[in-house]
């Protein structure tokens, strides 16, 4: 297997994971007595655990390359997902959230940073469609998840989900070369982040993955109070989402190259805008789905546009510039999980997505100003 093919089948394995837990989220949430205002609290714990440790990436990038680091944190991340389908009571579930969510932040950097560097080595825009993978596998799995749990148990899912960490796990260990640890040290040493572009490009990312966690960790719950007849596929939401995204991201390097990364987000995420006033105003189930839909493929490029962006910025040291990059985007995603648990207790769960909208209104904004700047930094061109 090529390291882009290995790259590709180790998003769809992270996706799997996340897919997995979300789909089984309003079960757990049941089992282990959650409340809204809660569930916000668990997912800020859980949002600063992911930033803190994607902010050490530059570090652990000094005594550990990007193989190393993978296969280390696949298996790992299997057993933190078993944790997570196993929990009973509300301290369980926060601790779930802040482990989970740690282990997530390292994959999630350090598989991004081996596909810009993949990305560079081919000299052709490939890395939105490694985000498409993951994208299609929270689709898949949340959809799996919410079956299962509801028919068997949770933690049923962790067995299945096990099956393409495994596969990923094999193939880093066969095909990912290791970076030399030496050389890897002595760039880091020379390299000076371009800390003001890479601030903008945190703001936009923070913003936007903020909406994208909010999505996610919502959207079953969201469902099931609409329709609670319908709690068995409550999943579809996510899956919607996740499918449009994983469309948008598949096709969305043709598109970076014919028409640029401004010109692919600006219109997606006015899409996305659209689709999160819609579930704001809770149509129902169905329109409510498509909805979701909309925003899959509204937020899908924005991202990939992102890190990209971050690593181009420091070639030589791409795990700290983007370990930077959510180091700063992190104020939005840790704040905001609270802000929508205590909209959700004090209004409803459709006042969640009508202040998403107005989150990502302001990522547009912000990532507007960011390629402008980016514009005028030689190493972004």
């Amino acid at each position: 297997m090529s390291p882009r093919a290995t790259i590709l089948l180790t998003f769809a394995a992270f996706g799997a994971v996340v897919g997995s837990h979300v789909g089984s989220m309003p079960l757990l949430v049941e089992a282990s007595g959650v409340t809204p205002f809660v569930f916000g609290i668990a997912g800020g714990v859980g949002m600063l655990a992911n930033i803190m440790a994607m902010g050490l990436g530059g570090r652990i990038n000094r005594f550990a390359d990007h193989r190393q680091v993978l296969l280390v944190a696949l298996p790992l991340l299997i057993a933190g997902l078993l944790f997570g389908l196993l929990v009973n009571s509300v301290a369980a579930f926060i601790l779930s959230f802040v482990i989970l969510s740690a282990l997530l932040g390292v994959t999630d950097l350090f598989m991004n940073a081996e596909g810009s560097v993949i990305e560079h080595e081919l000299r052709r825009p490939v890395f939105s469609a490694f985000h498409g993978a993951a994208s299609l596998g929270i689709a898949l799995f949340a959809i799996i998840g919410s079956i299962i749990s509801v028919n068997f148990a949770p933690w049923v899912c962790a067995i299945m989900a096990a099956v393409p960490v495994g596969a990923a796990w094999l193939a880093v260990w066969t095909s990912i070369p290791s970076r030399g640890l030496g050389q890897i040290r002595t760039a880091a040493e020379h390299v000076v982040l371009p800390r003001r572009i890479l601030t903008f490009v945190g703001l936009a990312a923070g913003f936007n993955v903020a909406c994208e966690g909010a999505a996610i960790l919502w959207a079953g719950q969201l469902l099931a109070s609409i329709a609670p007849e319908l709690a068995a596929i409550s999943g579809l939401g996510l899956a919607f989402y996740g499918i449009c995204g994983g469309i948008m991201r598949l096709v969305g390097d043709g598109l970076r190259a014919h028409v640029g990364d401004v010109r692919v987000m600006v219109p997606s995420l006015c899409v996305a805008i659209a689709g999160l006033v819609t579930l704001g105003l809770a149509p129902g189930f169905w329109p409510s789905v498509a909805a979701f839909a909309a925003v899959g493929f509204g937020l899908a490029i924005t991202f990939p546009c992102l890190f990209a962006l971050a690593g181009k910025l420091a070639p030589g040291n791409r795990a700290a510039a983007m370990g930077y990059v959510a180091a700063i985007g992190g104020a939005p995603r840790v704040i905001l999980p609270w802000i929508l648990g205590w909209l959700a207790a004090q209004y409803s769960l459709s006042a969640v997505f009508a202040a998403c909208a107005i989150v990502a209104a302001t990522a547009l904004i912000v990532i507007v100003m960011t390629f402008a700047e980016a514009e005028r930094h030689a190493p972004a061109k």
